[in-house]
């Protein structure tokens, strides 16, 4: 779906917001998830938009129309992100339900992929995981992964393949064969 153009948000922001939505909350909800877990992802892609709506509703007309709304929306995920990180710290969580939802076979094998993919990301530190995911992920431009990052396009690019070389590395290491113990040509 494509999303609203800028003109169309600025002139009629309640018309044209669920077509933004639509066309954005993919991108949103797998940057979330790949920063932290799919019931947080979720919880957190709703809080985006809604402080999108927020506050593009307060911007004025030239704002909203200058206005790159991916790496904005990026940005909002990654600061909604970091202070989940946050709030988690100060407060330890238990689960009220500790007994787990029964499960395909076939639920089963992608949740292995995406638990290995979440494991492997979780093994970068912030930045790398966050400018791979947005690069990789995402599909961000680089100048863009440096935008929603805060940081100038060479830190971006350094992030982006530090922590690929990482997560390359680890994927050969999982992958090389065990040497077999006491045989002997």
């Amino acid at each position: 779906m494509n999303p609203p153009t800028s003109e169309e948000l600025a002139t009629n922001l309640d018309q044209s917001f669920p077509q933004f939505v639509d066309a954005h909350a993919p991108m949103v909800l797998t940057l979330a998830t790949r920063l932290t877990d799919t019931h947080t992802g979720q919880d957190i892609t709703q809080e985006v938009f809604l402080r999108a709506y927020q506050a593009l509703a307060g911007y004025g007309r030239q704002r909203v129309v200058q206005l790159s709304t991916r790496p904005w929306l990026a940005t909002i995920t990654r600061n909604l992100v970091r202070n989940e990180y946050r709030r988690r710290e100060r407060r330890a969580t238990v689960p009220l339900d500790s007994t787990p939802p029964a499960e395909t076979d076939d639920d089963v094998a992608a949740i292995d992929t995406e638990d290995q993919l979440n494991q492997l990301l979780a093994s970068l530190s912030d930045a790398q995981r966050e400018a791979v995911v947005l690069r990789h992920v995402v599909g961000l431009s680089m100048r863009d992964v440096a935008l929603t990052m805060a940081v100038p396009e060479g830190t971006a690019k350094s992030h982006v393949s530090r922590g690929l070389e990482r997560l390359r590395s680890q994927l050969t290491s999982q992958s090389a064969p065990a040497p077999e113990q006491g045989v002997q040509p």
